[in-house]
């Protein structure tokens, strides 16, 4: 019989230990969670863990133990098994808990349906133990899936098709905001892009939907109009001013939680406006384990560098297009940093997400001129451990972080480059003559890591169909070549899709990373220095101890594991192998 807590720091430990976190983070939690109680409101102390990205113990504590599966509402069991599947069938999904699918249904259920249904949400990873089947009054069970099939698209058809007749409708205005950020949240929208000009022809509301642009809404000008005047003045901008780029913020609630709407307005020609949406939802973003859950080797390293002593400095480098995701790898890789043990400091134009236990600074706020590289000059008098810059776009930000590295500070940063080498050639590009030779020296003896990444898209797990691999890659000598096996089954997405996807084959996107690992010895550090200042960092990889994962290798594996479609995955080897990228 094992031994009870003796003490209350004892019980704290236990409690600790059974969320799978370190006591000082349950502790710090504890904290927030009594001044959160103080000024009346509640949140469990697995929620706060969760929120301040202390571990994924306690995520999976909230997650049910019979296949593995998270507890599903009827919102979230509504994208896989859409409402008019539903209808059709006669039923509605309540809840998927603990493998349990609870239903509503009439009188019966065909078990043909229930076999579509469990079908699936298994495709989607989902599995269904048991199905316990409610009786509903038939009123009730109707209106129940009324209620359920009024997406936000549907009721903003209705609403747009309203204020055509009457546009000063204050009260329809702020429900068709509401209903254009709701339906863009639910299409897994990242951007939202409205274009106001004279010509109704040309006044559109586009999703940015898995890196695509859809064009979803033309709406005329005098209803256009007012929806962006609503949006620009929610967001503290000048709705009057249409002549100069502004920027703005609100916040938005859907589904429980507060999304962060980043706004930016652009006057363009002849006589009109650009309004573009970024939305910002923490549950979006993927936790350290998710990000390099396939790339072990990657993770390990990148862990023993932001876990190791806290003065010996350092800089790891994300690079990629934009929109390939460098800033939610950014903000991953920040949350694994012990954070109750360590002062993080970021700088950011703007900051994207709150980050709890990180002080941010934004130089986009219009409050201060400063500059990036002035903050971070700022920051070497406030006992910094960490620094997060959000983006080095000039000489003046990537000199101050290589002379912070060389303070003994680790600086996590993003650049634009294409890969994980040529992002050395690009800093080195930021620098002034009479600052390069010194500052190549930092960055070669600085240098943890340098990241590349892209982001492509996931087939359908619904809908997507499989082919022998010698039949995508046309020959069992080209699988040879790639190290695939002739006759393994791959992924290939259906162009009519199913509901789950919107009918596009695809859902969400993931990572093809790069990485390069200089050597940790002074020896080798001194031989890449020369490398860089001498313009051939290409060799880089070629000197013994650097681990380089090429982005072909994180290809073939995306391949391999079904992840992506395999037509698209040979296109992309064979454009890494015609760039130059795909050695190793």
């Amino acid at each position: 019989m094992s031994e009870l807590p003796t003490s209350s720091t004892d019980m704290m430990r236990a409690q600790a230990e059974a969320l799978k976190v370190k006591p000082k983070h349950y502790e710090l939690a504890l904290a927030e969670q009594a001044m959160r109680r103080t000024n009346g409101r509640l949140m469990s102390i697995e929620e706060i863990l969760h929120r301040n990205g202390f571990a994924s113990g306690a995520r999976d504590a909230s997650k049910n133990k019979g296949g593995g599966n998270e507890d599903m509402t009827m919102q979230a069991l509504r994208l896989y098994v859409p409402s008019a599947t539903q209808a059709a069938m006669g039923l509605c999904l309540l809840e998927l808990r603990n493998g349990v699918l609870r239903i509503a249904v009439g009188d019966r259920v065909d078990d043909a349906d229930l076999l579509r249904i469990s079908t699936s949400l298994a495709r989607a990873n989902h599995k269904v133990v048991t199905v316990e089947a409610e009786p509903w009054d038939r009123a009730e069970l109707a209106r129940l899936m009324r209620e359920q099939s009024e997406m936000a698209g549907d009721r903003l058809l209705r609403i747009l098709v309203a204020l055509s007749r009457d546009p000063d409708d204050a009260m329809m205005i702020e429900q068709a905001v509401h209903d254009i950020l709701a339906e863009a949240l639910q299409s897994r929208t990242s951007d939202i892009h409205l274009s106001l000009q004279e010509d109704d022809a040309r006044c559109w509301i586009r999703y940015r939907v898995d890196g695509d642009l859809v064009y979803k809404h033309l709406l005329p000008h005098r209803v256009m109009a007012p929806i962006v005047t609503r949006i620009k003045t929610d967001a503290k901008m000048d709705a009057a001013d249409r002549q100069h780029p502004q920027d703005g913020r609100l916040a938005f609630e859907w589904q429980g939680r507060m999304i962060d709407v980043r706004c930016a307005a652009l006057p363009v020609a002849p006589s009109g406006e650009k309004l573009t949406l970024r939305l910002l939802d923490r549950e979006n973003l993927r936790s350290f384990e998710e990000l390099f859950l396939h790339a072990p080797v990657v993770a390990d390293r990148l862990r023993k560098s932001i876990h190791g002593h806290t003065k010996d400095g350092g800089l790891i480098v994300v690079s990629g297009p934009t929109g390939s995701g460098k800033s939610t790898t950014l903000y991953g890789i920040i949350q694994d940093i012990d954070r109750a043990s360590r002062a993080v400091y970021s700088v950011e134009a703007p900051v994207e997400y709150d980050m709890p236990l990180v002080d941010q600074t934004s130089v986009t706020d219009g409050t201060t001129n400063n500059s990036i590289a002035d903050i971070i000059r700022a920051l070497m008098r406030h006992d910094p451990d960490v620094i997060i810059v959000g983006e080095m776009r000039d000489g003046d930000t990537v000199e101050a972080a290589l002379r912070a590295t060389e303070s003994g500070h680790m600086v996590i940063t993003t650049v634009h480059s294409v890969d994980a080498l040529h992002t050395l050639d690009r800093i080195d590009g930021f620098l002034s003559s009479a600052y390069r030779t010194s500052g190549l020296y930092i960055l070669g003896h600085a240098l943890i890591a340098s990241l590349s990444q892209r982001l492509v898209k996931t087939v359908c797990p619904a809908c997507h169909k499989k082919e022998k691999a010698s039949v995508v890659f046309d020959s069992i000598e080209r699988c040879s070549e790639i190290s695939i096996d002739p006759d393994a089954p791959l992924a290939l997405a259906l162009k009519e899709g199913c509901d789950l996807c919107n009918h596009s084959g695809f859902l969400g996107r993931t990572l093809a990373l790069e990485a390069m690992f200089p050597p940790e010895d002074q020896a080798s550090r001194r031989a890449i220095t020369e490398m860089m200042v001498s313009n051939v960092t290409n060799s880089i990889v070629d000197v013994p101890g650097t681990i380089y994962m090429p982005r072909r290798q994180s290809i073939l594996d995306l391949i391999r594991r079904n992840a992506i479609d395999a037509n698209m995955g040979a296109a992309m080897l064979i454009e890494e192998s015609a760039s130059g990228h795909g050695r190793g």
